[in-house]
């Protein structure tokens, strides 16, 4: 599996509008909901809430990770949402998250979400792909950033 056979122009959202935690997540799971990858997010937004209220998804570096299950998928589902100028999510090294990943899951392959959160975390490792994801200007250029470092990992993979 590759990041890009989950995210696309319609999952990568490159200006969130959100200033905070509670604000990203409504806008993420909207987001799946005009595009049609779900059909409400209700509920799981308070699953969602109640995770990030006792759970710490901050892994620093300027990057947040959101996960759980859905009934209304088949198939893992995953959105970026970037912030240029940053959203508190009280990380332990004090960074403000530019990068908030959110994955579903279907119920029943509720571990996929750990796959694209270890790709994801491989591609934001290197400071250059990272640069250029925050000055990118719009979500083709975003996916276009994250297609190149895939086809560089494939041929280190030679």
């Amino acid at each position: 599996m590759k990041l890009s056979d989950k995210l696309n122009s319609k999952t990568i959202l490159n200006r969130l509008n959100a200033n905070n935690k509670i604000d990203v997540l409504h806008e993420l799971l909207d987001h799946f909901c005009s595009i049609n990858y779900l059909e409400t997010s209700v509920k799981l937004f308070s699953y969602l809430e109640e995770k990030s209220n006792t759970d710490h998804f901050t892994s620093s570096r300027g990057i947040a990770y959101h996960y759980n299950t859905s009934m209304e998928i088949n198939e893992t589902i995953a959105i970026l949402g970037i912030s240029k100028k940053g959203i508190d999510y009280g990380a332990v090294d004090g960074l403000m998250c530019n990068f908030i990943l959110l994955v579903l899951d279907p119920e029943s392959k509720s571990n996929n979400h750990r796959l694209i959160i270890n790709l994801f975390q491989d591609l934001i490792k290197n400071i250059n792909i990272k640069d250029a994801l925050l000055e990118a200007n719009s979500s083709d250029d975003i996916l276009n950033v994250i297609c190149k470092w895939e086809e560089n990992q494939n041929k280190i993979e030679l």
